[in-house]
């Protein structure tokens, strides 16, 4: 059986809310992000390492999506932050 892999954000990262959004800071690079609501919950669920599918599962529940775009989305945005090194696999 296949292991799924999990996700879970960096530690080093200081971030802040503002109202729904996040805004983060990446120390080893100097360089600052900002995430919108749906980018801000999906990092809030990334505290504990987990897989692309249950944050999809969890994204369905709480907005109104379809579940190939929500995936699309997901899928895109886990990318980014690999991509950035703003998130461990696991």
């Amino acid at each position: 059986m296949k292991k799924e892999i999990k996700y879970c954000r960096k530690s080093e990262l200081l971030t802040s809310k503002i109202d729904k959004e996040t805004v983060m800071m990446h120390q080893e690079s100097g360089k600052y992000f900002a995430l919108n609501a749906v980018a801000s919950r999906i990092w809030d669920i990334l505290e504990k390492p987990v897989s692309e599918a249950e944050i999809v599962k969890i994204l369905l529940r709480e907005f109104e999506v379809t579940n190939e775009q929500c995936t699309k989305e997901v899928n895109s945005f886990i990318a980014e932050l690999c991509k950035k090194k703003l998130i461990s696999i696991d």
